[in-house]
């Protein structure tokens, strides 16, 4: 089996709806996870509990990024704080065969990182999942 590296993964939003525009130099993601709620299915002649699948459950997409509170793009996250205006995300993984994961969400949070004398300045983006994940 083949192992992909992280390095060269691209993030982008479309700010304005439209055109997907990178966001700045991401350090770290973490892509939001697929779960399904557990619904108790177990009948009064039942001899071990069940669980039945239910509907997708929310998940959260984070990412860090190089912070300039000057650059374009950073100020472009900060609008979407604000307005708390759904668009798609997307995670570009740096595979042989490019793969996108595409879906839309809300920036609920933004961390900075610690600052440290010797460092860059980042900051954590959380962003909400307000769609379905597709693949392409």
């Amino acid at each position: 089996m083949a192992r992909v590296l992280g390095l060269g993964s691209v993030v982008k939003c479309k700010f304005d709806g439209v055109t997907a525009d990178t966001v700045g130099l991401v350090t770290s993601l973490t892509p939001p996870s697929r779960e399904r709620q557990l619904i108790d299915g177990t009948a009064l002649d039942s001899t071990l509990a069940v669980n039945e699948v239910g509907i997708e459950d929310f998940s959260e997409f984070t990412f860090v990024h190089f912070w300039d509170p000057n650059e374009t793009e950073n100020e472009k996250i900060d609008t979407k704080f604000g307005d708390k205006i759904e668009r798609e995300w997307q995670i570009i993984y740096a595979t042989t065969v490019a793969v996108t994961d595409a879906f839309n969400g809300k920036v609920s949070a933004l961390g900075p990182e610690e600052v440290v004398a010797d460092g860059l300045l980042g900051r954590q983006v959380t962003v909400q999942r307000t769609g379905a994940i597709t693949r392409s």
